[in-house]
């Protein structure tokens, strides 16, 4: 009598955990997203740059409590730069930087890095309309590198040969933190999903070239580059859609 008792208890547990969805209960959910963001910048970083974009890619997997690991990819971008000082270096007389001809140079300047970097955070099931919904905070550490993209259309100028622009690029990377607080939205519909929210990331970089043709020196002086960052993401849940109801035969 007690083994049927058993059966009986283990057969509606199953029937149970087979029926809950996402708006049931809190589940585990393994996802991957896409997302776009705006960044402010501020600290060393805010004399380089001026307002970028970034891209990228994560991958997350949110536990039943709701705390989810994840990592994570951003290519930072920008068109110009903020002060190149590098023009000042190779200009001529008239202003402009000549190429092999004699002829004025065409030159452009951006931002170009990224970052790397694996979190932890929580999702706070209030103002939600599911339990796996909610508030999300998140801390997490990894790598940002970036520098002055120069691009010289036609390659002929001397000055900006692949070894030359080594000196006036200024490759800086090394550690980062971020931090992040916004809202993770679920629903059943495994496409349909997305998080939006602040993030604040603080870069402790350094120079990593040999020598700075403008400062005519190696530079040595460790930098904190910031970025106040409005992001949107669209996620991808990778969970098994459980049926919503029993049909008998």
């Amino acid at each position: 009598m007690k083994k049927w008792i058993l059966i009986a208890i283990l057969l509606v547990m199953i029937a149970r955990l087979s029926s809950q969805t996402i708006k049931d209960d809190r589940i585990l959910i393994p996802m991957i997203s896409a997302e776009l963001g705006y960044n402010h910048p501020g600290g060393d970083f805010a004399e380089r740059f001026n307002g970028s974009g970034q891209v990228g890619a994560a991958f997350n997997l949110k536990f039943k409590s709701n705390i989810f690991l994840g990592v994570q990819g951003n290519y930072l971008f920008s068109q110009g730069i903020k002060d190149p000082e590098y023009r000042d270096y190779l200009e001529n007389e008239d202003g402009w930087i000549t190429n092999f001809y004699g002829e004025p140079g065409i030159v452009a300047e951006k931002l170009d890095g990224f970052t790397v970097s694996a979190h932890v955070g929580y999702i706070i099931p209030v103002l939600n309309p599911n339990p796996n919904s909610g508030i999300m905070v998140s801390g997490g550490m990894g790598f940002m590198q970036h520098k002055i993209w120069i691009e010289e259309r036609g390659n002929n100028i001397p000055q900006l040969t692949d070894e030359y622009i080594k000196g006036y690029d200024r490759l800086c990377n090394g550690l980062m933190t971020k931090q992040f607080l916004g809202y993770m939205f679920f629903q059943e519909k495994a496409a349909w999903n997305f998080y939006a929210g602040f993030e604040f990331t603080q870069g402790y970089t350094q120079n990593r070239r040999s020598w700075d043709f403008i400062e005519e020196r190696k530079i040595d002086e460790k930098r904190l580059d910031l970025l106040y960052s409005i992001k949107i993401g669209w996620v991808i849940s990778l969970h098994k859609r459980m049926a919503t109801e029993i049909y008998y035969y």
